[in-house]
């Protein structure tokens, strides 16, 4: 009897203490749930009114976002709840759940808390007013579009007018802040519209666009110089532009589009304009002149295929005009051509045949512009080098022997553009050296021509244009490089290493960037040892080993190389050339060569010969100096 009246007075007592202390608590067991936010279900059983605040709070925040569709005739336009006035009324919400009864009056009722739930909702409230509902009806208001002319894959089109809408929210507003408390979604209303008619029909503008459709239906033929092309309907129409006045529609030309198509349309009767004409004035490159194009066509081309439209003509003839883009200083400027950026100077004995080759591919390479990413071929460039081009016959070097060809002696001219494009820090895909060391290009950074094979080629890889300037007088030639400094350029090395009987010459360089980048580069030369032998010491493949005792062996000097290399056309006289392996060759010149005077070397391997009165340049001078020998001053240079 006593176990049970302990029990029950234990029940009773946890009753009590139980309700006092959350007499101003939700019920236990209490959650927050509302249609109009389907996935939450939040437990705020046993919280104060300022936890259940900031869970309200939040969940207000949330339902601001949620989106909401006005529905007009024409189309549906997306809002948030917040910005139509739509949201949960937050102290109302909290009031009611606070008043809620919690049913723990009595120990019974506490006791079935434990073990039941209930569920509380979100209060809505419509809260926009006349200004915000009157910004909403201007946003949705839709003005009336009145009807058009397009032009459609060359087709004139009228394009119907659209009505207009005005809105009225106030009906809207109140089935929206019902259909959130059903939780529907999407929170959708329908909203009444007046609708608002174009200011003007549909008819004046398709009886305007069949009329410009039939007056344009043919094209119309265009004569200049003497030369007729129809402008296809299409095309004709893409000059017009239309404009209305009310209903009253009428046309006009595009000036611009005339000019560009009628340009392109008689691109073969235009001229060229001629290239700039450059020169240079203290070091600088200075435009001279130019002369301008004459292009299709004249100023008032487009008025007068206008009014052949408004006449009903089917032909105009136009004619040409100049072009306005002459180039002045600012074409130097935008390419960049605007300094000195490398040079060089070599020298000749005067009134030398070779001279006037060298004169006359300098003329033609002067003014010559390579602009970024472009390689230079000389041979390209100038061709081959012919009588009717100018040139003449003079000294060359073939297979390492000297003799006399048309445009010999230019590759004086190559060798000294190779070094000053060396020293403007251009780059060299293809190049070929002398096969003799000849004194003049001591520093080994020389090459020669010949056509078609070998070509002197270099490669631009700065962002500026490059301008060939090459220069002569009685007794030298320059070439000047301008362009942008973009590198600093230093010779930094120069060595000989042997490759069997030859020699090898190497001259490196360093090209310096504003940004910090070295580049390092070399060029080499590869040179027999003398004339007409080649690197394994025996003679080149165009002359004969001299036999001069006639024992069917070549005399050798002490390095074991032949004494001398004879051309078959030199081995006469007393004994002829002798087929010593009877392979049907002959392999040596049992008498000696005729003595003939050296001359000087040109195209093809366009080597010179390094006479001993020739002008040197001091071996021991600093790589990539400017040969500075005067001539005048200088031994008589043999021709």
């Amino acid at each position: 009897m006593f176990a049970p009246v302990v029990l029950l007075v234990i029940w009773l007592v946890s009753w009590l203490v139980d309700s006092s202390s959350n007499d101003d608590k939700t019920p236990r067991g209490l959650k927050i749930e509302s249609p109009i936010l389907p996935d939450v279900s939040i437990d705020i059983g046993l919280l104060g009114q300022q936890d259940v605040t900031e869970v309200v709070v939040e969940l207000a925040e949330r339902f601001q976002q949620t989106p909401v569709e006005i529905v007009t005739p024409s189309r549906v336009v997306s809002f948030t709840a917040e910005e139509i006035g739509l949201g949960v009324d937050v102290e109302g919400t909290v009031a009611a759940i606070m008043k809620l009864d919690s049913g723990t009056s009595n120990p019974v009722g506490w006791t079935a808390s434990f073990f039941e739930t209930s569920r509380s909702e979100l209060l809505l409230t419509l809260s926009a007013d006349a200004l915000q509902i009157a910004n909403l009806e201007a946003d949705l208001r839709k003005e009336p579009v009145n009807p058009t002319i397009t032009n459609e894959n060359g087709t004139f089109l009228a394009v119907p007018g659209i009505a207009g809408e005005i809105v009225d929210l106030n009906p809207s507003l109140p089935l929206l802040l019902e259909a959130a408390r059903r939780g529907h979604d999407p929170l959708r209303a329908e909203a009444d519209a007046l609708l608002v008619p174009p200011e003007f029909d549909d008819d004046p503008v398709t009886i305007a666009a069949d009329w410009i459709n039939r007056r344009t239906s043919q094209g119309i033929l265009v004569t200049v110089q003497e030369v007729t092309k129809r402008v296809q309907p299409a095309q004709l129409r893409s000059w017009l532009t239309l404009q209305n006045n009310g209903d009253q529609w009428a046309y006009d030309i595009n000036r611009q589009q005339v000019e560009d198509d009628l340009a392109e349309l008689f691109v073969e009767v235009a001229t060229v304009a001629s290239e700039p004409v450059l020169t240079i004035i203290d070091d600088v490159p200075v435009l001279v002149s130019e002369v301008p194009a004459l292009i299709c066509c004249e100023e008032n081309s487009a008025r007068t295929v206008l009014l052949s439209l408004d006449t009903g003509q089917p032909a105009v003839e136009l004619e040409l005009r100049e072009s306005s883009k002459i180039n002045d200083q600012s074409w130097l400027i935008e390419r960049g051509i605007v300094e000195l950026t490398g040079r060089f100077t070599t020298y000749y004995t005067p009134g030398q045949d070779r001279v006037s080759n060298i004169h006359r591919i300098a003329d033609l390479i002067q003014g010559a512009v390579v602009y970024p990413g472009e390689t230079f071929s000389v041979n390209d460039y100038v061709g081959e080098r012919t009588e009717e081009k100018g040139f003449v016959d003079a000294g060359v070097i073939y297979d390492g022997i000297y003799t006399t060809d048309v445009g010999g002696g230019i590759s004086q001219f190559i060798t000294t553009l190779f070094t000053a494009t060396f020293n403007a820090g251009m780059e060299f895909p293809e190049y070929q050296a002398h096969s003799i060391d000849i004194r003049r290009y001591r520093e080994g950074v020389d090459a020669t021509i010949s056509w078609p094979k070998p070509d002197f080629k270099f490669y631009n890889p700065h962002p500026y244009a490059v301008l060939l300037w090459p220069t002569t007088t009685a007794g030298s030639v320059t070439v000047s490089v301008y362009s942008t400094a973009y590198a600093e350029v230093e010779w930094t090395a120069r060595y000989d290493t042997p490759r069997r009987f030859c020699t090898v010459r190497t001259t490196e360089r360093s090209r310096s960037y504003a940004d910090g980048t070295v580049l390092r580069d070399s060029v080499t030369a590869l040179y027999q040892p003398r004339e007409g032998i080649n690197c394994g010491g025996t003679c080149t493949s165009s002359v004969l080993p001299l036999d001069a005792d006639g024992d069917g062996v070549a005399e050798l000097d002490d390095r074991g190389l032949p004494v001398a290399c004879i051309l078959p056309r030199n081995c006469i006289g007393d004994h002829a050339p002798v087929d010593v392996n009877e392979d049907l060759r002959p392999d040596l010149c049992s008498i000696p060569p005729a003595t003939e005077e050296e001359g000087e070397p040109g195209e093809a391997d366009a080597q010179e010969p390094a006479t001993e009165d020739a002008p040197v340049q001091d071996p021991d001078a600093p790589p990539g100096q400017r040969q500075a020998l005067d001539p005048e001053q200088a031994p008589e240079q043999s021709t």
